[in-house]
């Protein structure tokens, strides 16, 4: 499907020609935008489901009965695993 829309973009709105550089660098601009941003979508949406099973202060309450060093290692995994 998203070849389909870079194809309607480059080469019907466009009228650019298949094969030349422009037209084809045209069509994976469109066809990698548009990938990009339906991954970004999803992981935004995907975090934001696992972030709302650990708001900041059972965190805290979590991380705070833990040794030191096992303490860094788990508050790393959770910015690993919630980046944003």
């Amino acid at each position: 499907m998203l070849n389909r829309v870079a194809d309607l973009v480059a080469w019907k709105l466009l009228h650019l020609t298949a094969g030349t550089r422009l037209g084809e660098a045209v069509h994976f601009f469109v066809y990698d935008t548009l990938k990009i941003f339906i991954m970004l979508s999803i992981i935004v949406f995907l975090v934001a489901v696992i972030r709302s099973f650990f708001p900041p202060e059972k965190t805290r309450k979590i991380l705070s009965y833990r040794r030191q060093y096992f303490g860094n290692i788990v508050a790393a995994a959770l910015g690993i695993v919630t980046p944003f």
